[in-house]
């Protein structure tokens, strides 16, 4: 299992786009990506405990997390059914292309699961910001002085393995678990 950062502030490159936010004495978002091999098939529910829907769950409880999503994600909006659709090309189930990111009605067949979460940025800018001032009752101007974070997303990768790892060991469990049951 891999997370690393896919982008910093809409920019491929993250030093660049830490760059571009420095320079505007702003702070920034980020696009983290994970990536997982060697997952078995059969991992998952149809339903409430898809392998997405439990991820999903994990991931927004990361503060800062405000999207996740899975293989192609909002680009298959754009997409024509025969172009999302994975292919199998051979008996093990390996497949043309990865557009489910490894999950298929919530299940998990046996390709890499691979999602990306959004990482908003952190509201703590020096950057003047316009808000209610609570003691006078009127908006007024404020910055955050001293040390801040200037980008969320650059902590975000270890803590989405954790919590990947977490959802993935508790499904191996439930699968031993049913193993022991039916024999």
């Amino acid at each position: 299992m891999k997370a690393h950062i896919k982008e910093i502030g809409g920019i491929a490159d993250p030093e660049k786009g830490l760059e571009s936010a420095i320079a505007a004495k702003d702070s920034v978002g980020g696009i983290v990506e994970c990536v997982v091999d060697g997952l078995p098939i059969g991992l998952g529910e149809p339903f409430f405990d898809s392998i997405e829907s439990n991820i999903a769950h994990a991931v927004f409880a990361i503060p800062a997390i405000k999207g996740v999503e899975f293989g192609a994600g909002f680009a298959a909006a754009k997409m024509k059914g025969v172009e999302h659709n994975d292919a199998i090309v051979d008996m093990s189930g390996k497949t043309a292309t990865n557009n489910a990111g490894g999950v298929v009605g919530g299940i998990t067949n046996g390709n890499q699961l691979v999602f990306r979460v959004a990482v908003k940025p952190t509201s703590s800018t020096p950057k003047d910001q316009q808000t209610l001032n609570i003691t006078t009752g009127e908006v007024g101007t404020f910055s955050v002085k001293g040390r801040h974070d200037l980008c969320i997303a650059l902590r975000v990768p270890v803590v989405l393995e954790a919590v990947t790892a977490m959802v993935l060991a508790d499904f191996f469990l439930l699968e031993q678990h049913r193993g022991k049951i039916w024999k």
